[in-house]
């Protein structure tokens, strides 16, 4: 055993205890393969300091415990050489390592009650004895596994079936493990909720809980630094130094960087463009980089990267290459990619002390993969188009990406459709910033800048943004001074500036006649059929409605929604958006006057727009949340209670969902909405259901109650 025990050595305790128990079943004949276990992962993850541990909690349970290295095939060879020794085999002088090592293997097969431990197995084919210059006995260079007879390998490569061997991936830390181990290394003491234990968790966020990197931290802020916060200043301000540090001293042997830049090389060595390949993957979205994503995007890379992509053998012979070192999980059934974040980071690193102008490059042509890959009709491509902004957020949010007209063009574009889905932060980031490039590369007044500014104001506006009126105030202007009055875009952003915010602040009258004199400037100069005319009508129509003018906001509804059920089809969404305040009107004016045929016919319009707009725009988008409050309360004007309260927990179930993944458990709004749903189940007769909520909430809910009275059961009605 060539290594001391690893005092610092933390968790892993039900991975070790599922190891043990592994090789124990092994005697089964069924499961006789379970005596040779291969831990695979990525370089850093920790498996030569399990195999490491498991000796040493294991050294009673075996009469001889072996450990040699393949990181060569001499390496290995010479290890069968040592046992040799130690265990003073009888064999004849004279022969070649090969021989020595399978006489080695032959006496292991009739030896019982022993562990091998083979390291760094990370070239399979140094097994392999048919280049060896022998009268070889066995294919590989590994011993039967058998009851009592036990190898533990550890290797990058995750095929393990290739050598017959139980593979197990070794994962990263757990976040408490990794507050352990940098307690334990930088001789920091922490105590719960202090601001050392806030540190320490960012951390082990910041390094993704990657075992080497905690390691490496440990002792850095040991040697180097002296606290927590010191280090995270450190890590922000020279990642790439950081990450290539170690200390010249057992047991490290490399930095993080160059556990990894070897393995890069090893790829590039073999295929250029397969490294180019890889160095592309460290752009994307590392929890899920579709692969159907980057073929879409590939007029978007240089020649050689587009030949590779577009060939599907040469691109999976290049994806096994690097599933072979662990560097990326590759699920071939959702064709998808997923990468760790410290890898990419050491990548990028390495491209940008290789050479700044391809490192430039390369951003630009993340650039255009996201061009070319994100719909440019998103209307017609809606599910595309949301599957892929995970895709392209992060490429585009990344504050090192090109700043050229075409970021600017696609982060206006995206951010657009992100307004339009529902999603108004992102949304923000993304008109942010490329109004900021549009400024910067064109300048304040050019059409491609006041676009910018124009969408950037209209998502401030749904945002509630104190500003948004001024801003889309000042696009006006200058598209009059500029382009003038009756220019077409003028128009566009005097109807988005009037519609959105002239009947909310109840100028009313103001309102309605900008509106109207606007409606027939539009119709002479852009069109009746043009969809921002459309909007104009429509927004004329709220603003009558908004005024108590009911008969003229009806009939112009009617006469938008006829238009554009012709123009843009039945299930656009600003012709659902029109159904929607229709009924809204109906629904009004029917509750008004005792009306039950014009609550009926809000109903029927009502169920094809929440039908709708679930489907397109999804059960978590406003406008769908909107729809089915109108809906509820549509059928409590009825006297449909069973129906209103069933439509309302399918809508509360969406909710909570939501608060789970975004706020947790520990959330009040969170325990709120889980009480008004498990109220709703309890009324439909769904006590299993309402039971099953009660547990999750367990002690919750006597923090939450005092909150609980500003909730209604019953939605408010809102209006388009």
């Amino acid at each position: 055993m060539p290594y001391e025990r690893n005092r610092f050595f933390v968790g892993r305790d039900s991975f070790l205890e599922e190891l043990r128990d592994t090789f124990q079943s092994s005697s089964r004949p069924d499961l006789q393969h379970h005596g040779r276990i291969a831990l695979f992962g990525l370089g850093g993850i920790g498996k030569t300091e399990i195999a490491r541990e498991f000796v040493y909690r294991s050294q009673t349970s075996y009469g001889r415990i072996y450990w040699i290295s393949a990181v060569t095939q001499a390496d290995l060879l010479n290890g069968y050489e040592k046992i040799k020794e130690r265990a003073e085999i009888p064999i004849a002088p004279g022969l070649k390592t090969v021989e020595v090592a399978e006489q080695v293997l032959l006496w292991l097969k009739r030896t019982p009650n022993w562990l091998l431990v083979i390291d760094n197995l990370d070239e399979i084919n140094v097994l392999s004895t048919w280049k060896l210059d022998a009268p070889n006995i066995m294919k590989l260079l590994l011993p039967e596994p058998g009851p009592g007879q036990h190898t533990l390998i550890t290797m990058r490569n995750p095929n393990t079936e290739y050598i017959c061997a139980k593979g197990k991936e070794v994962g990263l830390f757990e976040t408490k493990d990794s507050i352990a181990l940098l307690s334990s290394l930088s001789n920091i003491q922490i105590l719960p909720e202090s601001e050392e234990e806030n540190d320490a968790q960012q951390i082990a966020k910041e390094l993704e809980n990657l075992p080497l990197a905690i390691s490496l931290a440990g002792a850095y802020i040991k040697q180097k630094l002296g606290s927590f916060a010191q280090y995270r200043e450190h890590y922000a301000q020279y990642r790439s130094d950081v990450l290539s540090w170690f200390p010249e001293a057992p047991p490290y042997r490399c930095s993080v960087a160059t556990t990894w830049n070897m393995s890069f090389d090893e790829i590039r060595k073999k295929n250029e463009t397969a490294g180019h390949l890889f160095q592309l993957l460290a752009f994307f979205n590392p929890d899920g980089i579709l692969i159907k994503f980057l073929k879409a995007g590939a007029k978007g890379m240089d020649n050689d990267l587009q030949r590779l992509m577009l060939n599907d053998f040469k691109f999976t012979e290049a994806l096994s290459s690097f599933e072979r070192f662990s560097l990326i999980k590759w699920d071939r059934r959702s064709e998808n990619i997923k990468i760790h974040r410290l890898v990419q980071a050491v990548v990028k690193d390495e491209m940008s002390k290789r050479s700044k102008t391809d490192l430039s490059n390369f951003r630009a042509m993340i650039v255009d993969i996201c061009d070319g890959a994100f719909p440019q009709e998103c209307g017609k491509n809606r599910a595309l188009c949301r599957e892929y902004v995970s895709q392209v957020m992060g490429p585009l949010c990344d504050p090192e990406v090109s700043e050229t007209e075409k970021s600017a063009k696609v982060m206006e574009h995206v951010g657009s459709f992100l307004r339009r889905d529902g999603k108004f932060i992102d949304s923000e980031r993304l008109l942010s910033r490329s109004l900021e490039m549009r400024r910067r590369i064109l300048g304040p007044h050019h059409p491609d800048t006041l676009t910018s500014m124009d969408n950037l104001a209209r998502t401030y506006s749904v945002l509630h943004r104190t500003d948004a009126e001024s801003r889309m105030k000042e696009v006006v202007e200058i598209r009059r001074r500029i382009l003038g009055p009756k220019h077409p875009d003028t128009l566009r952003s005097m109807q988005a500036h009037i519609g959105t915010y002239y009947h909310d602040l109840k100028r009313g009258p103001e309102a309605a006649a900008a509106l109207e004199e606007l409606v027939k400037e539009m119709h002479k100069i852009v069109g009746e059929k043009d969809p921002d005319t459309l909007m104009a009508m429509h927004n004329l129509a709220v603003v009558y409605s908004a005024h108590d003018r009911m008969g003229e906001a009806e009939a112009l509804f009617k006469d938008v929604l006829d238009r554009r059920r012709q123009i843009l089809g039945t299930k656009d969404p600003d012709t659902l958006s029109t159904m929607h305040s229709l009924a809204w009107i109906y629904q009004s004016e029917g509750s008004r006057w005792g009306n039950p045929a014009m609550v009926s016919a809000a109903e029927v319009l009502l169920k094809e727009v929440v039908d709708e707009r679930r489907r397109i725009l999804g059960p978590e988008h406003p406008d769908t949340r909107r729809s089915v409050q109108n809906l509820v309360r549509v059928y409590l004007d009825q006297r449909k209670r069973g129906e209103a309260v069933a439509l309302a927990a399918v809508d509360q179930e969406e909710k909570v969902k939501e608060d789970l993944q975004m706020l947790g458990l520990e959330n009040d709004e969170t325990v709120r909405d889980m009480e008004l749903l498990r109220d709703y189940y309890q009324e439909l007769g769904r006590t299993a259901e309402a039971a099953v909520l009660q547990e999750k909430m367990g002690a919750r809910l006597a923090t939450s109650r005092a909150g609980r009275a500003s909730r209604t059961s019953e939605p408010s009605m809102t209006s388009s």
